[in-house]
């Protein structure tokens, strides 16, 4: 038996701290009152129930070596990126891999994110892929819904389908959400149908008025402003913080869920209500009942720490073994394993050409329509330009090449689009690594470029090139063109300069990186691009560039 003795140990209930002696093995057995503690807190391990593995392009066993040191011990992932590649089969692989922490997952309801008419992918989910996985007993949720065209949309469609196979087959677990923008009616029918949280950006109205309708929030990073924190402050134990997709290079340098608790406490709230929100609210909100809280019989899953403001870890148990400990710089271990040609070669492309990538038009006076990047975050708006075309092209200095190159083996045809606010440099960026469908995203200053950066992903296998008169760059993504299977420190490095070289050639954003690959997610608002050409994301439709009505 272990002990944890004359600590300043967090009780759950009332949000605060007493002196006591914790007695465990591999769960509590005791919590007993002390005369006086000590300058260590012990906390419950943080519990992130909305989150995407491949976000931090790497494996679930990689992600939990990093990631324990954070004092993360619990996560629930919605691995609809590697779904969205694989299928079902793909997914129960990954699902397999060995981990230190404690992996739940969801069923992804995103795959595709839209329907086949507008994004190519290589896997569907629908009710029978639904039903099939529910019988899994890791899974303890349906993963975000994201399709709110379809969920208030009339009749049957596959969204709906998904809700009712889920809420059949497991009736006690929640359904998760993704609804930006929406409100009134709109989302309270949203809520009606079974999804009753979100975790997008909020603002003090939107919390309002999702917590008065029942949901249930998960706070992002993104989302916590001094605003957002008082709003919340009316509201404990009806939202938890996440982190939804924490980059290789931010997860390195700043941390993971305990990220977003430090700036939570920088912005005003009180470090005992940051830590409800990281363990017993999103504890209960998922029925985790053995776990959240220090008590006897829930699992001894610990963080220590000697600063309560900086959210400073010494040292983190996970099921009653130490597993880190900063001063005596005991650091996780697991070792990956290899993988097969499924994996490792997933990239069905044949090579394309400059020619493929010319913004064709024909001559005469048009209204043309412009995927319109809206710095700082992920949003996009529609621009139309009137323009005359002489030569049967359209090109302008500020205009970019954008495309999503489909690469499951369908060899379809590519379909450039302009885009305004891209590259200032010439050169060209194309990533496998494009949410959701992961099909080849490319952004160029001129068709050659698109071209040699393409190419460069279809002979790699996988993964981000940038190409520029100075040379080109690579970071492989081996398995299934979105995961890396380099080791954390290494890959962190790689994407700064991923990063660096986005903002060099003037792609503007908080989070480069991301926002590159969200271009191509046809469920963010306002339009996006995908292998079809541009989507119309609120109509669920598919425009035309070259005539804009």
């Amino acid at each position: 038996m272990k002990r944890l003795e004359h600590c300043q140990v967090y009780q759950s209930a009332r949000r605060g701290f007493a002196p006591a002696t914790i007695l465990f093995d591999d769960r509590v057995q005791s919590v007993s009152p002390s005369e006086k503690g000590g300058g260590r807190y012990v906390v419950p391990g943080f519990i992130d129930i909305h989150m995407h593995i491949e976000s931090s392009m790497t494996t679930p066993t990689e992600f939990s070596r990093v990631t324990l040191p954070h004092g993360t011990t619990t996560i629930v992932a919605d691995c609809h990126e590697v779904t969205n590649v694989f299928g079902i089969e793909g997914l129960g692989q990954f699902m397999g891999l060995e981990v230190l922490n404690d992996t739940f997952y969801a069923v992804p309801s995103s795959v595709p994110a839209t329907s086949s008419l507008l994004e190519t992918c290589g896997g569907t989910i629908d009710g029978p892929e639904v039903r099939r996985l529910s019988k899994d007993r890791r899974i303890i949720c349906l993963g975000e819904v994201m399709n709110a065209h379809d969920l208030l949309a009339e009749g049957d469609n596959r969204t709906k389908r998904i809700i009712q196979v889920f809420r059949e087959s497991r009736p006690e677990c929640p359904i998760e959400g993704h609804c930006p923008r929406l409100s009134g009616s709109d989302l309270d029918r949203f809520i009606a149908s079974g999804v009753d949280s979100d975790h997008c950006q909020q603002t003090p109205s939107s919390i309002r008025e999702r917590v008065e309708k029942g949901m249930f929030l998960e706070i992002q990073y993104k989302s916590l402003t001094r605003e957002n924190i008082d709003a919340l402050k009316e509201f404990p134990g009806f939202f938890s913080f996440v982190t939804d997709d924490v980059m290789p290079d931010t997860l390195m340098g700043e941390g993971q869920l305990d990220r977003v608790l430090r700036k939570a406490i920088r912005l005003g709230m009180r470090p005992e209500d940051v830590i409800y929100a990281a363990t017993w609210a999103p504890a209960v909100r998922m029925h985790l009942v053995d776990r959240g809280m220090i008590a006897p019989g829930k699992l001894a899953d610990f963080v220590v720490l000697d600063d309560l403001d900086s959210l400073s870890i010494t040292q983190v148990y996970k099921r009653g073994k130490l597993v880190y400990d900063r001063d005596a710089k005991l650091f996780p271990h697991i070792d990956l394993p290899s993988f097969g040609n499924e994996i490792l070669q997933s990239v069905h492309r044949d090579l394309v050409s400059a020619d493929d990538f010319v913004l064709r038009i024909p001559n005469g006076r048009h209204q043309v329509v412009h995927v319109d990047h809206e710095a700082p975050g992920t949003l996009t708006r529609k621009t139309i330009r009137t323009v005359t075309v002489v030569d049967g092209t359209y090109h302008a200095p500020d205009v970019s090449i954008l495309a999503s190159v489909e690469r499951y083996g369908h060899q379809a045809p590519v379909v450039p689009v302009p885009m305004l606010h891209g590259l200032s440099k010439p050169g060209a960026i194309c990533s496998s690594w494009s949410h959701d469908s992961h099909n080849l995203l490319v952004m160029a200053s001129n068709a050659e470029f698109a071209a040699l950066a393409v190419n460069l992903v279809i002979k790699r296998q996988g993964g981000i090139a940038t190409v520029d008169p100075e040379g080109e760059q690579f970071v492989p993504l081996a398995y299934g063109g979105i995961v890396s299977l380099e080791p954390m420190e290494r890959l962190g490095k790689e994407i700064l300069q991923v990063r660096a070289w986005l903002r060099d050639h003037g792609y503007q954003a908080d989070d480069e990186v991301m926002s590159f690959a969200v271009l191509a997610l046809p469920v963010s608002p306002v339009v996006k691009v995908s292998d079809k050409g541009i989507v119309d994301v609120a109509a669920g439709a598919l425009i035309d560039w070259r005539d804009a009505e």
